[in-house]
């Protein structure tokens, strides 16, 4: 009787185990753009130029599109863009071989009335409503879709 309470244990031991690794698995995003499509972002709700090192993490929110990110670099040329059909769940990982480091979305609200997200990059947290961060409406009209935006150090903070 012992030991099978025992085994019994254990094994809800390993259960537990494994459930908790599913629930804390990250979200590895991959970057779907199309290299020959590349032109510059027009739109300053999702990019504007910055310095030579200072790149733009953005997140694109609609009605009508998929929800996504998009990575610029200084002049607001898309170098990655990444979107999802079901919710995988946060953390949201991106790892590219021209990013130094990897970004992390670490929290994230994808409600285009309340869009926010912060994330980690190299040595620094950043997040919308900090350094000029936000979020602003990309069309106007009836047709909503917001752009969120923030600047990040690409070689990280000095």
């Amino acid at each position: 009787m012992f030991h099978k309470l025992k085994l019994s244990l254990l094994l809800l031991l390993l259960l537990l185990l494994s459930l908790s690794a599913l629930i804390s698995a990250e979200c590895r995003l991959q970057n779907s753009i199309d290299a020959a499509a590349v032109t510059p972002e027009t739109r300053t709700g999702l990019c504007k130029p910055r310095g030579e090192n200072d790149w733009t993490f953005a997140m694109r929110l609609s009605e009508l599109v998929n929800k996504g990110f998009i990575t610029y670099d200084n002049a607001c040329v898309p170098r990655g863009v990444y979107s999802w059909g079901d919710d995988c769940g946060s953390p949201y990982v991106i790892q590219e071989n021209w990013l130094p480091y990897v970004l992390t979305v670490t929290n994230v609200n994808f409600n285009i009335a309340d869009g926010y997200f912060r994330f980690v990059y190299a040595n620094g947290a950043y997040m919308i409503g900090e350094n000029q961060a936000m979020c602003e409406d990309l069309v106007g009209g009836l047709r909503v879709e917001v752009g969120c935006k923030t600047g990040f150090p690409i070689y990280g903070e000095p």
